[in-house]
């Protein structure tokens, strides 16, 4: 064929030669996009942690006959809450991860009073190590938990925490005497990309049944 039915062919054809030629740049485009955008992804997940939490349960002392009794009593100075925390965290990413311990929260619906309860971070041990003259001497350790649960890319724990209070506040005490039917629990935490997260508590049981097998 010559170069001049060629040209003629080209110039005769340029409207389809130009559809042709619009329709595989746009094919080249999308699959640029699609793989670039399955590259960042990946790129992600190798350094962006993806952690999840997972059946919360809640030890209370709320649903205990002993408790509801020593409400009726009226003796506040023997009230005093203690709650279990249990809950698993996986780690989707291959990033390695971290979550602050939860904040607990009870919410009272009838008049939206919220109460926070922070874990037990530090543990103290008073081990008594000599009497001198009828004085009893201790020796004390702190031991520290920590604020934060890290977890390695794929890591997974089954996670329980402890939350206290023996002196509680009259608005507290108040709600827990006239409210407690209200009452509603959720938990709050971040992660380590500064990102916040509230989840109600999946399910709730006495203290004494909440435990790790």
């Amino acid at each position: 064929m010559k170069i001049e039915d060629i040209l003629n062919f080209l110039n005769f054809n340029s409207g389809v030669i130009q559809i042709f030629t619009t329709i595989v740049l746009v094919i080249i485009t999308a699959l640029y996009v699609y793989f670039t955008f399955k590259i960042t992804k990946l790129t992600a997940k190798q350094v962006i942690s993806d952690i999840k939490v997972s059946n919360v349960v809640l030890g209370t002392y709320f649903l205990e006959q002993w408790f509801l009794e020593r409400i009726k009593e009226g003796d506040d100075n023997q009230i005093f809450l203690d709650f279990k925390l249990l809950f698993d965290i996986y780690n989707k990413s291959s990033a390695n991860g971290s979550i602050t311990k939860p904040t607990l929260i009870l919410e009272f619906t009838d008049d939206n009073f919220k109460y926070k309860f922070f874990p037990i971070t530090k543990e103290r041990h008073d081990k008594k190590i000599e009497e001198k003259g009828g004085i009893e001497i201790y020796d004390t350790t702190i031991i520290d938990r920590g604020g934060a649960i890290f977890l390695p890319g794929g890591g997974f724990q089954r996670i329980e925490l402890e939350y206290s209070l023996h002196n509680l506040e009259e608005e507290l005490l108040d709600h827990i005497k006239n409210h407690l039917s209200s009452v509603k629990y959720y938990i709050e935490f971040s992660d380590n990309l500064g990102i916040n997260y509230s989840r109600e508590v999946s399910e709730i049981k006495a203290k004494e049944k909440v435990y790790r097998d």
